[in-house]
């Protein structure tokens, strides 16, 4: 079976590490895989044996299945030969009417928020394709109580460039609970694919102490996220919330928004949902660093429910839709 999926670049995004890592997995399962991008460039932040390719080699080549997640490739995945063309709708925050309402296009969603989404406004329900998480990075951390003395560490993606993370809310709600608590502490990830990012990186300022580490290795994600007590987000309109489930597969308790987690977080059993606002994190933050049995309590619930979820289960639900597709449908 030939897969493929286009992309405006391979830069450090959600939506193309959803495809390197399931390109991956469709090889090993003795499929092809083919990346299509403007430039044909590979990524430069981890190394694949998926083959990277350019909008001419799509003209020549033929897919049973071909993804895109950007409205404005629509043009070219219409004119692309493959048996099935597939709108992998994996942010509420992109535009997408044009998309999901085209009726050319296979829609999938990947995540229970973004099916709720184009249930209300389009009419239309998506196949869910919710995940992943590559559970063979991660393993669960074992959780001590914190010694009087030791600081409670708290880890949090820092794309600080944009708001739509929440890293900002979630620095003002570390630093209203400072005064209380003056043994938390912050650490921040990111590689900065741009200017502005490096730019908004450099600039910022907490009065919590911090670590701003910065192009961590992903394949050592594991190391990052062991270092941390608790992981909270604050985003809002993503389609799949990638860290929390890293988070949740290292063993991390988790304090988040609903955005991108409904799949993910069962309240108060494998994580604990705030509101998008200061004192709503706070409040959740609070409640963690005072109790070391409900750390405990998410961090087992948590690694366990994530497990459906793994890349691995993904690609073989794709086979599955696939196969039971009209066996009638050809390339056109």
């Amino acid at each position: 079976m030939k897969l493929a999926a286009i992309l405006p670049h391979t830069f450090l995004y959600g939506g193309v590490k959803r495809f390197i890592e399931l390109g991956r997995v469709f090889i090993e399962m003795g499929h092809s895989f083919t990346i299509y991008t403007p430039a044909g460039s590979p990524p430069d932040w981890i190394s694949t044996a998926i083959r990277i390719a350019n909008f001419d080699d799509l003209k020549q080549d033929q897919n049973d299945v071909i993804f895109v997640t950007d409205r404005k490739l629509k043009e070219i995945i219409l004119s692309a030969n493959a048996r099935y063309r597939i709108f992998y709708h994996v942010s509420r925050r992109i535009k997408s009417r044009i998309m999901v309402r085209d009726k050319r296009l296979v829609i999938f969603a990947c995540s229970q928020n973004v099916v709720n989404h184009d249930r209300l406004y389009f009419r239309r329900i998506p196949f869910l394709a919710a995940g992943g998480v590559n559970t063979t990075l991660f393993y669960p951390k074992e959780l001590k109580d914190r010694p009087a003395g030791e600081p409670f560490t708290i880890l949090l993606y820092g794309r600080v460039s944009e708001h739509i993370k929440g890293t900002d809310l979630i620095v003002k709600a570390c630093k209203r609970l400072y005064t209380k608590y003056p043994f938390i502490r912050l650490i921040l990830f990111d590689t900065p694919v741009n200017e502005a990012m490096a730019k908004a990186i450099s600039e910022f300022r907490s009065d919590v102490p911090f670590e701003f580490v910065l192009n961590h290795p992903v394949e050592k994600n594991q190391e990052l996220f062991h270092r941390a007590d608790i992981f909270v987000a604050a985003e809002k309109q993503t389609g799949w919330a990638n860290t929390v489930a890293e988070a949740m597969a290292s063993g991390i308790p988790v304090v988040t928004t609903r955005s991108g987690t409904l799949d993910l977080v069962i309240d108060r059993e494998t994580g604990i949902f705030v509101k998008r606002n200061v004192r709503s994190i706070s409040r959740g933050i609070e409640e963690l660093i005072n109790s070391y049995e409900l750390r405990l309590h998410l961090a087992s619930n948590a690694r366990k429910h994530v497990m459906q979820f793994d890349w691995r289960i993904l690609a073989s639900k794709i086979i599955k839709w696939y196969h039971e597709q009209e066996p009638q449908a050809s390339f056109r």
